[in-house]
């Protein structure tokens, strides 16, 4: 007979389990794009991967934030797949080492990074695509820190000589034994006008127990129609289900807004492959992997696919860090077959799996006294400087108003951005002449520290402040080119001027004078049920 727990693995409803196997419950929603950190800082990484390593969920890949080609590769630890602490690089980018290896052009740079534990060797291995031949390899003792970079690197067992690249790839244990599978991309064939810009296809591969190189032979993975389908899959990942090897993967996309989402299987690592197409642009993004959860109970194991919602970033660029992610909870036919992915953003999906070890969720967002939340639809704005921002909310506590944290993203911006905290008196103050409101604070930010991606910028204050006060922040960019803000929006939020504590205000750049017919309508508006994300501590 069933345990509750079992039947929570198997159905993903949120029922109370009576095993006393420990277990904790993610739900994951596809109108939430975003995660954050426990400083509030929206994950930012690409082509990234979660894979449980060291007694904890590890998520792990590309930051683009920094705007450049190769930013590092950062991480980030959760016991339960829903708070996130941030733990830095795992090695050091700057080096002059790293930085010649990693930002050459069409080199890789150091991009789809994976991490695989070496049972032999009792470390961590890290594979990255870094030029040829095969892979750019580094070691650790910790899963998130500390890598030093080997001198021998991983080959594949098939790579021609000449201009055949090993490209994006994965690397996963199963059963105690390793894989690779990896694209491998034919520059022979470029040269088309529009598209594709070259063909590549997937082979597979046994590692041995170091995990540092690869052995055996060599499966070409192919479906039986031998397509451009077949000769356009990247970004592969490695998973098995029951009696079947499974490989995820996308068609060619470069960072674009949508692609094929594939699964290959077969019951032997060295085919035949089957094939499906389970997405027609995998909800707007591209394929990461996919993340196995055992049931704590025993039951089936729940597998969730990762993808970059590249379709959600709202400013350009082919490496774009404003991306949010999704991440979907697969189902399966009793045949092996894989059901479609459901983009509909109202779909939930809830999973019950064993949590990792403990990992602070203490930050600046988590223990923030007051703040818009964290968990939201969020939906990128890029409305500064186009207007200037005024974000308003009553303080729920008497104390020192020690900073004021607001997420911020800039398309290479051409001038600072100024925050300012301030405190007034009511509603009617943003729509009277010459009103002066009480600063409490200023920072301005030059161009140079704001970041690509949805950081958290934070304005120091250190002045008293009294529950009920009500206090805001100012937005004002200098820039030419866009900056961002995360914005959610409530139907059921309605301005009363006499009531309302957190409103967002607006003011046209250059509306400084009153408007409308009769020349009684102040340039300032009230943005009509929407809060940027935002956070106040008060000590």
């Amino acid at each position: 007979m069933w345990t509750s727990s079992i039947l929570f693995c198997l159905l993903g409803t949120i029922i109370t389990s009576t095993s006393a196997v420990a277990s904790v419950t993610a739900t994951f929603s596809n109108s939430i794009h975003y995660q954050f950190d426990t400083d509030g800082n929206a994950i930012d990484l690409t082509s990234a991967k979660i894979d449980f390593l060291g007694g904890t969920y590890i998520w792990y890949g590309l930051p683009f934030g920094c705007g450049e080609a190769f930013c590092g590769i950062t991480s980030y630890s959760s016991s339960d797949l829903q708070t996130w602490h941030f733990n830095g690089f795992l090695f050091d980018p700057n080096t002059a080492t790293i930085r010649t290896l990693c930002s050459v052009p069409l080199s890789g740079n150091c991009g789809r990074p994976h991490i695989v534990y070496s049972e032999q060797n009792n470390n961590y291995v890290l594979w990255v695509n870094q030029a040829s031949p095969g892979y750019l390899l580094f070691t650790s003792s910790s899963p998130t820190s500390g890598y030093t970079m080997l001198q021998d690197r991983a080959l594949v067992g098939f790579q021609p000589p000449g201009p055949f690249q090993a490209g994006d790839f994965s690397v996963q244990t199963i059963n105690g034994t390793g894989y690779i599978a990896y694209s491998l991309i034919d520059f022979t064939t470029t040269g088309a006008s529009i598209w594709p810009p070259f063909n590549q296809s997937i082979y597979f591969q046994e590692l041995v127990p170091s995990m540092l190189n690869t052995t055996g032979s060599v499966s070409h993975v192919v479906s039986v129609a031998v397509d451009l389908v077949d000769y356009e899959a990247e970004s592969p990942d490695i998973f098995k289900r029951g009696d079947y090897f499974y490989i995820s993967a996308s068609n060619t996309c470069g960072f674009c807004t949508g692609t094929l989402l594939i699964m290959y299987r077969s019951k032997s690592i060295t085919g035949p492959w089957k094939r499906q197409i389970i997405s027609a642009d995998t909800c707007g993004g591209q394929s990461n992997g996919v993340l196995s959860l055992p049931c704590p109970s025993g039951g089936p194991t729940s597998y969730l696919h990762i993808a970059d919602l590249v379709s959600s970033a709202p400013l350009s660029g082919t490496r774009e860090a404003a991306h949010g992610h999704q991440i979907q909870l697969l189902s399966f036919n009793t045949d092996g077959t894989v059901n479609d992915l459901d983009c509909s953003p109202t779909q939930t999906f809830s999973v019950s799996f064993t949590p990792g070890t403990a990992v602070s969720s203490s930050g600046r967002a988590t223990t923030a006294t007051d703040s818009s939340g964290e968990v939201a639809a969020w939906t990128p704005t890029c409305n500064l400087p186009t207007y200037q921002l005024y974000q308003t909310w009553a303080s729920s506590k008497t104390g020192t108003l020690s900073e004021v944290g607001v997420n911020v993203a800039g398309d290479n911006p051409t001038g600072n951005l100024t925050v300012t905290i301030f405190r007034y008196q009511n509603n009617s103050n943003f729509f009277t002449p010459h009103y002066v409101w009480e600063t409490l604070g200023t920072v301005n930010i030059p161009p140079s520290n704001i970041s690509a991606a949805f950081e958290v910028i934070r304005v120091p204050v250190g002045k008293a402040v009294s529950a009920g006060d009500r206090l805001g922040m100012a937005l004002v960019s200098l820039s030419v080119t866009p900056m961002c803000v995360l914005v959610k929006t409530s139907s059921d939020v309605m301005f009363d001027a006499d009531t309302s504590t957190r409103t967002l205000f607006a003011n046209g750049v250059g509306q400084v004078s009153l408007r409308g017919r009769d020349g009684t309508t102040p340039p300032v508006v009230v943005m009509p049920g929407q809060e940027i994300k935002w956070y106040a501590t008060v000590v």
